[in-house]
């Protein structure tokens, strides 16, 4: 399970940013490629809902979740989910999470932000 207390929880819902699917997923390689440059180790991802797409061996983002698990950021994808899409022999990043460990980590987190 995760640890008790969570300074930043980045809670990732979608495969895109913003409500334009065909500029959100350019918007969206160029901000996760990038975001291992601006964060520290202390944070913690969890990817839900289509956001588990971005943690899979074809993921355009896959290099820069990577980089945030090398870095020592954590990252708990929605086994759920995984098995919704049937994706879960293709993740690549992270482990797979739960419902509970979701829950556990926006009651522990300082800091929640969602896309």
């Amino acid at each position: 399970m995760p640890a008790d207390r969570v300074e930043t929880l980045y809670y990732v819902r979608t495969d895109s940013l913003g409500s334009d699917p065909q500029i959100g997923q350019r918007l969206a390689q160029a901000f996760w490629n990038s975001l291992h440059e601006k964060i520290d180790s202390s944070a913690v991802f969890a990817l839900a809902n289509k956001g588990v797409l971005f943690a899979l061996d074809d993921s355009p983002v896959l290099e820069g979740f990577r980089r945030l698990a090398a870095k020592g950021c954590r990252i708990y994808v929605c086994g759920t989910c995984l098995d919704y899409y049937d994706v879960r022999d293709r993740l690549a990043v992270g482990e797979p999470g739960s419902i509970p460990i979701l829950q556990q980590l926006m009651a522990a987190a300082s800091k929640v932000i969602t896309f």
